[in-house]
């Protein structure tokens, strides 16, 4: 029964670090916990951290552990709900789950997303064209972004984003940077943090609903202050 606790709490974190929702992932570990006999479950869950205690066969178990959260994978989120309903002895559906983005598949989807927004506020084809190439680098830098906190990583990204949107310019290419900049920033917008904040609040969760929507605050400001860096290098000469 110990290690169905652990696999449990293993499933809550796992729900977590993809963008699943706080109060999914406690409901998925006490649910689980249930299945196997498991009595005064108390399930805590904050967007760093999980602490789960229960009784055992009589013996009170605690176990906490860190979370590390990445970007949203649904294929993942598919994956464990999957699971977690095998161990609640629920149907599931029989079909393989692929939960690794095709690289392809990735790539045409940033540059479609920024060449949308791109074009939708006013920037040409060309515009777009530089604002999806720009997604696909910031996207995909050869850099451990586990290393960085949330700040810094999305620091880092936004200030690159922001240099590379003048480049086209710098070199001779008629393009609107400002243009390139407003495509390239719906990739770094908290928007699924902001929206989670406001259901886990709405649910009760105020706790963890307060820390998520602080956490897209601090987001928010990165992108503001990278972008800042590069119109301060490159001045407003280029912008339309």
């Amino acid at each position: 029964m110990k290690k169905e606790f652990e696999n449990a709490i293993l499933l809550g974190t796992e729900i977590v670090e993809n963008g699943g929702e706080i109060a999914r992932a406690e409901e998925t570990v006490e649910r689980i916990c249930k299945s196997f006999g498991a009595e005064n479950i108390n399930v805590f869950i904050i967007p760093s951290l999980i602490s789960v205690t229960a009784t055992i066969n009589g013996e009170e178990i605690t176990s906490t552990r860190r979370i590390y959260k990445n970007d949203l994978n649904l294929g993942a989120l598919e994956k464990i709900n999957s699971e977690s309903r095998k161990k609640c002895n629920e149907k599931t559906s029989n079909s393989k789950i692929s939960y690794h983005y095709n690289i392809i598949f990735s790539i045409f989807c940033v540059i479609l997303a920024t060449g949308a927004f791109c074009i939708f506020f006013g920037g040409t084809l060309l515009d777009a064209l530089f604002s999806g190439l720009t997604g696909i680098i910031i996207n995909y830098m050869p850099y451990s972004k586990k290393l960085f906190n949330i700040f810094s990583k999305t620091l880092i990204e936004a200030t690159i984003a922001g240099m590379l949107s003048f480049m086209p310019s710098l070199i001779g290419i008629s393009t609107h940077p400002d243009k390139i900049m407003i495509g390239t920033i719906m990739l770094l917008i908290p928007g699924m943090s902001i929206g989670a904040s406001m259901k886990d609040m709405m649910s009760g969760n105020l706790i963890a609903g307060i820390l998520q929507l602080i956490e897209a605050i601090i987001i928010a400001f990165a992108i503001t202050l990278g972008f800042s860096i590069s119109l301060i290098i490159f001045g407003s000469d280029y912008l339309a």
